[in-house]
């Protein structure tokens, strides 16, 4: 797997051969006011992926929802919709914050994403979903 962005707030990480990516949102993400290379770096990750690709979000070391980024995280949405998303893993941590925020999210764009608060599970979870995959 290939580190393709590391900022302060966030790692994101592809492999190819799997057509997916993991994306880890770190603790500084709570708090930050602006993120401008977010979107950047999903739209340039996005061209490296085929239709049909899988996400493993790690949401698990954020302190909780940062509402002022909400529009970046709608605009994620979006993308990982218009690239041809398969089917997406969030890692939430133990409290109920981030995955009613993720929740609300996900139905607002029809998204298929399954949560989880282990991260293992998660990824056990897309492996299986994508070797259920016709190729």
């Amino acid at each position: 797997m290939q580190l393709v962005a590391y900022r302060p707030e966030y790692r994101i990480y592809l492999n190819t051969l799997q057509n997916h990516i993991t994306y880890e949102r770190l603790e500084q993400q709570t708090l930050a006011q602006d993120m401008p290379y977010f979107l950047s770096d999903w739209q340039r990750i996005l061209q490296l992926v085929q239709p049909g690709f899988t996400v493993l979000c790690d949401v698990s070391q954020t302190l909780g929802p940062n509402v002022s980024l909400l529009p970046l995280y709608v605009q994620l949405r979006e993308f990982l919709k218009q690239a041809g998303l398969l089917v997406m893993a969030e890692v939430h941590p133990a409290s109920l914050t981030m995955q009613a925020l993720s929740r609300l999210l996900g139905e607002r764009l029809a998204l298929p994403v399954h949560r989880f608060t282990d991260r293992a599970e998660a990824e056990y979870f897309l492996l299986e979903y994508s070797l259920a995959q016709p190729a």
